[in-house]
């Protein structure tokens, strides 16, 4: 079967963008697979040539992918959080809009979450993080790393162990949208926020859907 390519003529204006943007729609649509700097070209409408101006190849348009990814993830945990100014609960309200952002947007969460792409020690996405969010967005990593590698004790209850516990819970649960463990179940994006909210502490209340279906299997 011959492959859809949707084009998009480019005329002027931020080719590394509109490279981006393909490239996020191009994954969306056929998987990380299918993504080549020749085939983002094609979508754009440039030459073969060009798209090598920005990306020396799949793994550099890789890199700046992951990049996006980030950044687009990171406005979303900030918006998410806006106005909190309790730290834990800013950071729960980041969890459940993590878990949804990867739910809604899985291929771009494989290439953000790819330690292949991204570097952990790097500086942080450039987002503006609510005062309430600035440890765990800004200085999370470098701070673990920090202690892990100082070999002192871990308590349960430091604030660091504390982050992991909830970024590995949000990361996998996650990773059960992304990679379509919950789909096989029938569980679906829409389900994202519900559960997001319930597995960081929240008592979610039943939904019209599942109370009609919960009255229809009894029948």
């Amino acid at each position: 079967m011959t492959r859809k390519t949707r084009t998009r003529p480019y005329h002027h204006g931020d080719l590394k963008r509109a490279l981006l943007e393909a490239s996020i729609e191009l994954i969306h649509e056929e998987g990380v697979e299918a993504l080549t700097v020749a085939e983002v070209g094609r979508r754009v409408g440039v030459s073969s040539a060009a798209p090598y101006k920005h990306f020396a190849d799949r793994q550099a348009l890789l890199r700046a992918l992951a990049v996006e990814g980030n950044r687009r993830l990171g406005e979303a945990l900030v918006a998410a959080a806006e106005g909190s100014t309790e730290p834990r609960e800013a950071f729960r309200l980041s969890g459940v809009a993590y878990i949804r952002w990867a739910a809604e947007n899985p291929a771009l969460h494989r290439i953000a979450t790819d330690p292949a792409h991204i570097d952990y020690a790097s500086a942080p996405p450039d987002v503006d993080a609510p005062e309430a969010l600035k440890g765990s967005m800004e200085t999370f990593w470098t701070d673990l790393a920090e202690l892990v590698r100082s070999g002192a004790a871990l308590p349960a209850s430091h604030p660091l162990m504390e982050q992991l516990r909830g970024r590995a819970l949000a990361l996998g649960v996650a990773s059960l949208f992304v990679s379509g463990a919950f789909a096989s179940l029938g569980i679906t994006t829409a389900d994202a926020e519900r559960i997001a909210r319930a597995v960081t502490g929240e008592d979610v209340p039943a939904t019209s859907r599942r109370s009609k279906a919960s009255r229809t299997h009894g029948a």
